[in-house]
């Protein structure tokens, strides 16, 4: 009996030969068989259904067996079907020419019981090593397609080149990128009196908002810690005025988070200046910034109030014509650094 029940298509002129070769694969355990007396009805059958395994009459009066299996083999989608040639004892120099031209094996008429179970059993089992290797090689590449996924949603689109090519994303230095770092005001509070459940749906809800508008503006998420949400523009995206779009960015984002079922209000903070940019880890990859540059960023998000946009002195600088803004003067932020911030007012007509 078969391991599996196989699809058979019976293919002869003669109707006493496909009765016999009926009989004898019933016997044999293959139920699911189909018949065609001629070439052309063959043709359509093979077109219109899934067959495991055709056995072709190699004399028809249309059209030739060997024509139909030249048919068969030239098709793409149905050159790996087994197809075992029906020849008469003085047809095995066209038999072999049908081997040639892609036939998986023949049987000679009468046709000998043994002879015929053992071919058809071995064109079946190399039918169903090839269905499991193309469902292997499916299955390989909808997981290479997840991993791409998730490559890309972790990492930056000309990291995820470079690991593919060398397997390795060297370290860089950019010098003039703009970083725009937000969280929200009262999230603490929030985390506690919510369960978790609400807490993660929330910022994903937000993020994916956020996420949305990057590209508008010419910025890149690198990171979200907690709350807080990393974006920069200057290392894979680029914008003309990157001070501007951060800032049109920033009030974008404001406008999310305040229409949020939550109503969320924001720290922003914008600076510019050298970054340096790598993938740290191995088991868990993370693309991320490194330098002063970073941690200034961050420790001017903390040093705004809510809903409110503040940047340094040198960001405000490369867009002083087109920007007002308020000195909040020289202040002190964690770590030591003293800095001139400006808090945004509006753009100038």
């Amino acid at each position: 009996m078969p391991k599996f029940n196989p699809s058979i298509l019976l293919v002869d002129d003669q109707e006493d030969n496909i009765y016999t070769l009926e009989r004898r694969l019933k016997k044999d355990g293959y139920t699911q068989l189909t018949s065609a007396t001629n070439g052309t009805d063959a043709l359509q059958l093979i077109n219109s259904n899934s067959y495991d395994l055709i056995l072709l009459d190699l004399m028809m009066p249309d059209i030739s067996g060997l024509e139909v299996l030249e048919e068969i083999k030239s098709d793409p989608n149905l050159r790996h079907i087994p197809v075992i040639m029906i020849t008469a004892s003085d047809e095995r120099e066209i038999a072999a020419k049908c081997i040639k031209s892609g036939a998986d094996d023949f049987i000679i008429k009468p046709f000998n019981s043994t002879i015929l179970q053992a071919r058809v059993s071995s064109s079946l089992n190399k039918k169903m090593m090839h269905d499991m290797e193309t469902q292997y090689f499916h299955k390989i590449e909808e997981e290479k397609k997840q991993s791409d996924e998730l490559l890309h949603s972790v990492l930056p689109k000309m990291a995820i080149g470079d690991l593919k090519s060398q397997d390795y994303l060297k370290p860089r230095r950019y010098e003039d990128v703009v970083l725009l770092v937000s969280d929200l005001v009262s999230f603490t509070s929030f985390s506690e009196k919510n369960s978790p459940e609400a807490v993660v749906e929330s910022l994903q809800s937000l993020f994916e908002h956020y996420e949305e508008s990057m590209s508008d503006y010419g910025f890149e998420k690198i990171k979200t810690i907690g709350d807080a949400f990393f974006a920069v523009s200057g290392i894979h995206t680029f914008t003309d005025q990157p001070i501007i779009s951060a800032i049109k960015l920033a009030v974008q984002m404001q406008n999310i988070a305040s229409a949020s079922p939550q109503k969320w209000r924001l720290h922003c903070g914008i600076h510019k200046g050298p970054v340096v940019a790598g993938i740290f880890g191995k088991q868990t990859l993370q693309f991320d910034l490194l330098g002063h540059t970073v941690n200034t960023a961050f420790r001017i998000c903390d040093y705004s109030e809510e809903n409110e946009i503040l940047m340094s002195q040198s960001a405000w600088m490369s867009c002083r014509k087109q920007v007002r803004a308020k000195s909040k003067g020289i202040l002190e932020l964690k770590g030591g650094i003293h800095l001139e911030l400006m808090q945004f007012t509006n753009f100038k007509n």
